[in-house]
């Protein structure tokens, strides 16, 4: 059975230490994982309820000290195998790297010449503010003082790589808009 991402993110987490639902939410956060994986809150409070029916997390309810009682949920030994399982399904899958930004540059032959350059000068826009947000977002993890934080650093690393090749390409597309227009 193919382990979700949720899961992996959820199980990885949990695998570093227990943790709350929100906490979990907050470690992702504080991590930047976003800028590598994309997961919705309620899906990772979906995972976690079936995580523990299914005796891969366990999960016990403490007093909150200003609300609510809270769950607080650890990762079994099944659970560390699953995650096992998941990072070994995903770490040598041949995917591309896709974007919606990708997508609509496949189509720009469709699109008039101006439009088309445009197109081309919106996505060097974007992938500029991403690399600013990524700048942003290392000194977050550089405050984040949890496990994994050198992980996170390097992801950030892994995405300016891609975000940088990617505006050498977006240099060479321009360019070649006239031909591949065709």
């Amino acid at each position: 059975m193919r382990t979700s991402k949720v899961e992996v993110v959820v199980l990885g987490l949990l695998a570093e230490e227990p943790l709350y639902g929100y906490d979990l939410i907050e470690r992702f956060r504080t991590r930047s994982m976003g800028f590598w994986v994309e997961i919705g809150k309620a899906s990772v409070y979906q995972t976690l309820r079936r995580l523990e029916r299914g005796g891969l997390i366990s999960g016990r309810s403490q007093e909150g000290p200003e609300g609510p009682d809270r769950r607080v949920y650890r990762i079994t030994a099944g659970g560390r195998d699953h995650l096992k399982a998941g990072l070994s399904e995903r770490v040598a899958s041949l995917e591309p790297y896709e974007t919606d930004g990708g997508l609509a540059l496949g189509f720009v032959h469709l699109l008039s010449p101006s439009d088309a350059r445009k197109a081309a000068d919106e996505r060097e826009t974007a992938v500029r503010d991403l690399l600013d947000a990524i700048k942003t977002e290392r000194a977050r993890v550089a405050a984040d003082k949890g496990p994994g934080r050198s992980v996170s650093t390097a992801m950030l690393q892994r995405q300016e790589s891609l975000a940088k090749a990617e505006l050498a390409w977006i240099k060479g597309f321009r360019s070649d808009l006239g031909r591949i227009r065709r």
